[in-house]
């Protein structure tokens, strides 16, 4: 068969799930590309939709102006391409939409299960784009979780394994915010680990850091997280899909500090299934955020319930078998 994926182009979009299914797809003998914006064109196995620019802005991906263009470049493409069918990741709905147009099945990988929920009548806005292509909306024909039920339900769930290489002194606390943002508390965050008898991991970004330096934190640009989180007992996080995600599978529990969109729901998760603390961030302090992290860290219920779900989790089977399903679906 021929796969289209389609997602934008962002890279916690792509890199953790889009592009490793593509390899998937071709693993087993499919034909498989990943339509995207120029910006992230230069991943494996990806075409570059001309008119999709990156989503600007930190709020929810929806935009009238992007899903058009990225149905009208999906069909340019498609029709010279001719997929068989398309499969988009949560926040990308031109594809779909072109897949209506064209009269083939669709597939959802639900990366983000509560994006859409951040999108303000999104069932009507999505019928707009419809109604100008002049097509009617039709159901996926398989979508694929990538979280366990008790999480978000999906038709069906897989899980993401964690890469499993070595890391020499493994923190005990890792800290990340993400590839999109530098939040203005993250000096708060390294201050307050400072002051925890534990050693952390902080990712800063690549600007130039004028924040504290504790001896017992660890500061670099990037970490390893999908490695570090096999080992760390605590996940200071921005309650971002990926690293959710990825911390449920480690079983790690989190003090989630949501900034923008999904997160707080995300952060609000966390807490309901009692695997973290959800933290607001606005007037926080250094003080605050110990007594949150210490609480977390030695709360034994927190862990009981990570190393619970994680169990969970283990037991479904590999993302990589979704082209399985796929094809039998269609």
């Amino acid at each position: 068969m021929r796969i289209l994926l389609t997602a934008l182009p962002v890279h916690s979009h792509l890199v953790p799930v889009m592009v490793p299914l593509a390899r998937a797809f071709r693993d087993r003998g499919h034909e498989a590309v990943i339509a995207t914006g120029p910006a992230m064109a230069h991943l494996p196995h990806s075409v570059a939709m001309p008119d999709v620019p990156a989503p600007s802005g930190t709020g929810a991906e929806w935009s009238h102006q992007l899903v058009v263009a990225f149905a009208a470049n999906v069909l340019d493409f498609a029709r010279t391409w001719r997929p068989d069918v398309i499969v988009r990741e949560t926040s990308e709905y031109g594809g779909q939409i072109a897949a209506e147009v064209l009269g083939i099945p669709h597939a959802l990988v639900d990366i983000a299960p509560f994006a859409p929920l951040e999108i303000p009548l999104l069932d009507e806005l999505v019928d707009k784009v419809r109604a100008r292509f002049g097509v009617a909306g039709t159901d996926p024909v398989l979508t694929a979780g990538l979280t366990p039920a008790a999480w978000h339900p999906a038709q069906h769930h897989f899980r993401v394994p964690l890469d499993q290489g070595r890391v020499d002194s493994a923190p005990e606390i890792v800290a990340s915010f993400g590839t999109r943002v530098t939040p203005d508390s993250l000096p708060t965050v390294v201050e307050a680990l400072g002051e925890i008898d534990a050693h952390s991991a902080v990712a800063i970004g690549h600007a130039d850091w004028k924040g504290p330096r504790p001896a017992n934190v660890r500061l670099t640009p990037e970490i390893p997280q999908r490695r570090l989180l096999n080992n760390a007992k605590l996940f200071v996080t921005h309650a971002g899909c990926n690293g959710v995600r990825e911390a449920l599978t480690a079983g790690v529990p989190m003090v989630a500090l949501p900034l923008f969109g999904d997160q707080h729901r995300n952060a609000a998760r966390i807490q309901d299934l009692g695997v973290g603390v959800h933290v607001e961030v606005k007037g926080l302090t250094a003080a605050v955020l110990v007594e949150q992290i210490k609480h977390a860290l030695n709360a034994r219920t927190y862990h009981e319930s990570a190393e619970g779900l994680a169990a969970k989790i283990a037991v479904l089977e590999d993302f990589r078998t979704i082209p399985d399903h796929l094809v039998s679906a269609v």
